[in-house]
């Protein structure tokens, strides 16, 4: 028995792997790089589990209508090292000082995106800041079934349909989960992990030197500018990668997103997670006197459990309570539409390589330098929000009809 179907219907979660109870499945990666479960048709017993933890075939209930804020983290140094407001180090500074765990998004030494434990403040750190590839998660499904049955503290942190693949799984298990606490986050879609490993390899040879550190989410030019940066081994003030070969133009192209993003289930205010995080890209029209253009984070509220963490770490905050209008952003309402240079994009990638789409899309898409263009103007005008629904009135529309 196959886990899934269809690949726009497989988000690779691993829940359907970790619950396997002949173990019979393994995560392989298709062309594209993106992990799907392959099942030993021959030693399958056909007990239908793997279909019962997927998230995009029995999804759990969502919660209840949302609490929102804005906020941000008082310390400036926090502030700085992350992408938003800093709130999960807020969320994660409590978990670890209550001898709990977390589970992050960090780089490995090779810069490969995957999931990880921490339990100390060092470890934690490298969670911070986004990270725009899909996480590898291995095993962490059942290294957190374990720290839950040992009684710790567990906080997770992942995209919405990772937290839903958890949850399924630990409710298989019939796992008690009064300890574990979900955090997701307003997800744009995850990128291919073979092109984001070519683009280090890129960007090595282009340099002729090993990458020390990268992030996406740079605020070197103020949070409200998207802008990456790179260190190498050696001092290097071309800046070419941030323009000409900029991997946020691949990420904003949506060419290398997963197909499932954009059937994704979970682009709702309703969330399975305990409490969301993401950019509050309205506060300069709805609270003025918070955008110092350093960061703040929406933070949505959507279970008793999500307003324990808040109340616990508000102190450590600027906040102002909010709703679900001001902190509006498209994934909160539809998924990503597919572009439909998708296609084109991947036949391009396979017959030419990494450098050829690396020149042609590195500088985005004409699509996405307008709207790249134009979002600081609609955002500034207060207008983001409308222009938001319109385009997901009539692109969303359009592509479930094609569906």
């Amino acid at each position: 028995m196959n886990a899934y179907d269809q690949k726009t219907k497989c988000c690779g979660c691993t829940a359907c792997l970790n619950a396997c109870p002949q173990k019979v499945i393994i995560m392989q990666a298709d062309p594209e790089g993106f992990l799907y479960p392959q099942t030993d048709e021959e030693a399958c017993i056909d007990c239908g589990i793997c279909k019962k933890v997927c998230p995009f075939q029995n999804s759990l209930p969502k919660k209840n209508e949302p609490i929102v804020f804005a906020a941000k983290h008082k310390d400036p140094e926090i502030l700085e090292a992350s992408s938003s407001g800093g709130v999960f180090t807020a969320i994660s500074d409590f978990i670890l000082k209550s001898c709990g765990v977390v589970y992050g998004v960090a780089f490995d030494e090779s810069f490969n995106v995957c999931h990880q434990r921490a339990q100390t403040l060092d470890q934690r750190d490298k969670f911070r800041g986004s990270k725009y590839v899909q996480s590898n998660l291995d095993d962490t499904f059942d290294k957190i079934a374990r720290d839950l049955q040992n009684g710790l503290i567990v906080l997770f942190t992942g995209t919405p349909c990772q937290c839903a693949g958890l949850r399924n799984y630990l409710a298989f298990l019939n796992c008690n989960c009064e300890n574990l606490y979900l955090c997701d986050f307003i997800c744009h879609g995850v990128s291919s992990p073979i092109i984001w490993r070519k683009y280090v390899e890129f960007l090595e040879h282009k340099y002729q030197q090993r990458l020390e550190y990268f992030t996406f989410r740079s605020k070197e030019k103020g949070w409200s500018n998207f802008c990456i940066y790179a260190r190498f081994a050696k001092e290097n003030n071309d800046r070419n990668y941030i323009t000409k070969y900029s991997y946020l133009n691949l990420y904003s192209s949506l060419c290398i997103t997963r197909p499932s993003c954009f059937n994704c289930i979970f682009s709702s205010y309703s969330r399975i997670a305990d409490i969301t995080l993401g950019d509050f890209w309205n506060i300069g029209n709805s609270k003025p006197h918070m955008d110092d253009d350093k960061g703040t984070s929406s933070v949505i509220i959507s279970s008793q459990k999500g307003l324990y963490l808040f109340d616990a770490i508000k102190n450590d905050l600027i906040w102002e309570q909010s709703n679900p209008a001001d902190c509006w952003q498209p994934h909160l309402e539809y998924p990503p539409v597919e572009p439909k240079g998708r296609d084109k994009f991947w036949d391009e990638y396979n017959r030419y390589g990494f450098d050829y789409v690396m020149q042609k899309y590195g500088k985005g898409t004409a699509s996405s330098r307008i709207i790249r263009t134009l979002t600081p103007l609609l955002k500034k005008a207060g207008l983001y929000r409308f222009a938001g629904k319109v385009y997901g009135t009539i692109f969303g529309r359009n592509a479930k009809a094609k569906g």
